[in-house]
């Protein structure tokens, strides 16, 4: 409410804000990157035909105006791939390649194979270049967060 001159009325302001930001949010429901660039949200419809927006993490059940107000930032929304886009995806592959469903998942489960040692590798090497006389987490604890086995490598 204005309350005289120079007075805000942050309500209004607020409001503003709220409407900015849920004008852009996702109508279509979906796993989605959220504006942050960080963060990632389940939309679904319920079966009461509520909307329920779930963040991986996070025990709380959100609405649309929560998201928003929350959950914000720089980048556009991004509609992330469900598993149900992936298995389609494999079976459009698939028939195209005329090659068998299951030789196109060994050959994606071989290069996900591939990029993961890889990452291990380069997690790896930092964890090793790391100074030793660091008061931060040792290099063992470091590794193991990771899974990596500094004996392996």
């Amino acid at each position: 409410m204005w309350h005289g001159e120079g007075s805000v009325d942050w309500e209004l302001i607020i409001r503003d804000m709220i409407a900015r930001s849920t004008g852009s949010a996702p109508t279509e429901p979906g796993v989605y990157r959220m504006p942050c660039g960080n963060c990632y949200v389940d939309f679904f419809l319920a079966a009461d035909g509520t909307e329920r927006w779930l963040v991986p993490g996070d025990e709380n059940n959100y609405t649309r105006d929560t998201v928003a107000i929350a959950r914000h930032g720089d980048h556009p929304w991004e509609r992330m791939y469900t598993l149900a886009h992936a298995a389609a995806e494999i079976r459009r592959r698939a028939t195209a390649e005329n090659t068998p469903v299951e030789d196109l998942l060994q050959e994606l489960a071989a290069i996900a194979a591939a990029e993961n040692a890889a990452e291990d590798e380069e997690i790896a090497r930092l964890a090793r270049e790391r100074p030793t006389d660091s008061e931060e987490i040792s290099l063992a604890d470091l590794a193991q967060k990771f899974g990596i086995d500094l004996d392996e490598l």
